[in-house]
């Protein structure tokens, strides 16, 4: 049986060329831009699918704004996965994340890249550039880290 549909099929957009997926459910979607909500949605939806399989597919598309798009497509013969994908999206209405552990790893280690790389910066006097003052200190650029990756949601 069939949960009530929330995902929709997927279906040819004017510009595109390529292979038809007409017999699959789109679920969640990313690109080059995603911010960390939504790549942590994407991980946590294909977990939740236990990844890739004969009826779960993870497709990529060239894009002319974003550079491209990743996509999760579950076939319409696999009610548990079709389901469990709608599931997902009626989850994703009441609440922005799908896995708050996910998600947490992701911003830490965003965050640990910020931090090395304004520490970097800061270290060859470029501490005017992150808005650091003279005598900064590691919390401050931990802060400045912290700011900087919590726009990118």
């Amino acid at each position: 049986m069939v949960l009530g549909d929330f995902m929709q099929k997927w279906c040819r957009s004017e510009n595109y060329i390529g292979e038809s997926y007409n017999d699959y459910y789109v679920l969640l979607s990313r690109n080059r831009d995603s911010g960390l909500v939504e790549e942590s949605n994407f991980q946590s939806a294909l977990k939740a699918l236990n990844g890739e399989s004969d009826t779960v597919k993870v497709i990529r598309s060239s894009h002319w704004l974003c550079g491209w798009i990743e996509m999760i497509l579950i076939h319409e013969s696999d009610v548990k996965s079709v389901d469990k994908g709608n599931e997902i999206e009626k989850a994703l209405d009441n609440y922005p994340i799908l896995d708050e552990d996910i998600f947490g790893e992701l911003v830490t280690e965003k965050e640990t890249e910020m931090y090395e790389q304004i520490k970097y910066d800061v270290e060859h006097g470029l501490y005017g550039f992150w808005d650091l003052p003279k005598d900064y200190t590691d919390e401050d650029i931990w802060k400045k880290a912290e700011r900087f990756i919590s726009d990118e949601w």
